[in-house]
């Protein structure tokens, strides 16, 4: 393991840590969208703040990489540190990247103030980045995973992870608008909302189906291309040990 793996690991995970929590605490301070959305509660805030699904991931990558950067030796041999974690962690913010830049953005716009568009650079397309080169392309210690079993045993996670995050997301939509919360706050994400027509005159169920069967393309589609070039770098690195 070289000092640049290590490096860039902690790096790039402090950094993603440090601006999570940075972003909180001025969202704290600069209460606009405290008063605005949440009709200044904070505790509402903060369970929305780190409960959406573009934090979670980031919170996973963040801490996958701060500790495969201080336990540097258990890389690729431990489950937590292991090949199949830092797939699915791969598969899960590349679905972030997708969904927050390609379907969030066009809907919702594009953060305004400087802080907020520093923060959702680094969480939403720098992080995303750096991790998926780092798993394919710079981790060490992987092992060769067939299509068939990877299909069979492995692609399963994060589907799995996915679907409990969108139940959580959808059920405690439901409690909150059986208890007249504001409508804003419903859901995390417009899609998710069965009941409001959304975009383009698309009702909330069509939407909800639009995306249901994007997010599970998307997972399978990159969870199988990431296994497929981890198969490649594998047959490489063995290549080249076996020339010398």
């Amino acid at each position: 393991m070289t000092k640049f793996k290590i490096s860039y690991k902690l790096f790039f995970g402090l950094l993603s840590f440090t601006v999570m929590i940075a972003y909180y605490v001025w969202g704290i301070f600069n209460n606009n969208d405290i008063i605005d959305v949440y009709n200044g509660n904070y505790e509402t805030f903060t369970i929305d703040y780190f409960t959406t699904f573009t934090l979670l991931s980031n919170v996973l990558v963040h801490a996958w990489l701060i500790a495969a950067g201080i336990n540097y030796k258990q890389e690729g041999k431990s489950k937590l540190l292991g090949h199949t974690t830092a797939n699915t962690l791969a598969t899960l913010i590349t679905l972030t990247f997708i969904i927050y830049n390609f379907v969030l953005i066009p809907v919702q716009g594009f953060p305004t103030q400087t802080f907020s568009w520093i923060t959702s650079i680094i969480n939403h397309v720098i992080t995303p980045i750096i991790f998926v080169i780092y798993v394919n392309f710079m981790m060490e210690n992987k092992e060769i995973v067939i299509k068939k079993e990877y299909i069979l045993k492995k692609f399963w996670i994060p589907f799995t992870m996915t679907l409990a995050y969108c139940l959580f997301a959808m059920f405690r939509g439901e409690l909150r608008l059986k208890s007249g919360y504001t409508e804003s706050i419903l859901y995390p994400y417009f899609f998710l909302n069965v009941h409001k027509v959304g975009p383009m005159g698309i009702p909330g169920y069509g939407w909800f189906a639009i995306a249901f069967v994007l997010v599970v393309v998307i997972l399978f589609s990159f969870s199988f291309l990431y296994n497929c070039i981890n198969n490649k770098m594998v047959t490489r690195k063995f290549i080249k040990t076996s020339t010398f």
